[in-house]
């Protein structure tokens, strides 16, 4: 099994990290010596936060570990660390992990925990050889079954009298999601001409991000000479556009363009093919659409005989540097700029 260990990753409004000595009076504060969070859980609260410091003593030292999973779940905008999630269980032969969970009641009802493990699942599925994603509750408390609900795991079963928790004997609640689950039914084609209209609405959402990020380079506004552009790229011999289909949605492209660079006195000569656009929807991230774009262009650069695949990409957009490393871009050359 291909483990990576417990890399920092984040959401929208999450850090998750791993933890540092200094959490213990957060985790001690916020959560773990509070009764209501532990009452379906299987430890007792914390008498003193001497005792979470303890704990997070073991913790810290088995990060060495890739095959430990534990992370704590921190607030963007204070940097609060509110909760804790973990692959409590890990099945080398199966490839598959077992997920529990929890988190202060001040912060509950307020979506951040199915965030965590959704995030959690993408990096399992994405940049390991994990195929299930599992998790189980207290039939009595189903609040912990819809967290797995919104994080896309279906519910398998019931074993009976199968658990032990602070409450004693109890039924067990079974969810989980596997690899096929999470890429879904995605196909990977050149677009057809019809659907460029549809292309240039995710192309927006591109120059959006460009905008906002350097708005002294980028124009606002979405103008009609961007969005004819798309039928140059179509025209254009040497390039192609391809989408991402999913239940008859359109959610995903790319632009790509077949580079052949003649021989110089400084360089070789060098074919490669050239990612010139790419997004995906936003409704569509992190379900493994925009790595079968990457893998489809890759393979068809294969076949065309080009060794590589380049692209370039803005400083600013940490999201999509997090992404390509993911899937095996690596960084060999920088543009950079000296203002005056």
């Amino acid at each position: 099994m291909e483990n990576k260990g417990t890399k920092t990753l984040e959401t929208d409004r999450l850090i998750l990290r791993q933890f540092r000595e200094e959490d213990a009076e957060s985790m001690f504060n916020n959560w773990a010596s509070d009764s209501e969070v532990t009452r379906f859980l299987t430890w007792q609260p914390h008498s003193d936060v001497n005792v979470t410091r303890e704990l997070l003593k073991d913790w810290i030292g088995r990060y060495t570990d890739l095959s430990y999973y534990n992370w704590v779940i921190e607030l963007k905008e204070d940097h609060t660390a509110i909760g804790n999630i973990s692959a409590v269980k890990v099945n080398e032969k199966t490839e598959a992990v077992d997920m529990g969970y929890c988190m202060g009641k001040a912060w509950w009802g307020k979506g951040i925990m199915p965030e965590a493990l959704r995030r959690i699942i993408a990096f399992f599925f994405e940049e390991t050889s994990v195929k299930r994603v599992a998790a189980c509750h207290d039939a009595n408390n189903p609040k912990s079954g819809r967290v797995m609900e919104k994080a896309g795991m279906k519910t398998e079963g019931v074993f009976r009298s199968a658990g032990f928790n602070n409450l004693g004997v109890c039924d067990e609640v079974w969810h989980s999601i596997i690899k096929s689950d999470f890429l879904g039914k995605t196909v990977v084609r050149f677009a057809e001409k019809e659907e460029l209209e549809r292309v240039n609405e995710i192309r927006k959402i591109v120059n959006d991000v460009h905008v906002m990020g350097r708005p002294d380079i980028f124009k606002a506004g979405f103008n009609d000479e961007l969005k004819n552009h798309i039928y140059d790229i179509w025209n254009a011999e040497n390039k192609d556009i391809i989408v991402a289909e999913r239940d008859g949605v359109i959610c995903g492209f790319a632009c790509v363009q077949y580079v052949d660079k003649p021989e110089n006195p400084f360089m070789h000569e060098r074919k490669f093919c050239a990612i010139e656009e790419f997004c995906v929807d936003e409704k569509f991230r992190r379900q493994g659409v925009g790595r079968e774009v990457i893998n489809f262009i890759r393979q068809d650069a294969k076949k065309r005989g080009l060794d590589r695949v380049e692209l370039n990409m803005w400083e600013f957009n940490e999201g999509a540097l997090a992404f390509y490393e993911a899937v095996g871009f690596k960084t060999y050359r920088r543009d950079m700029e000296l203002r005056s």
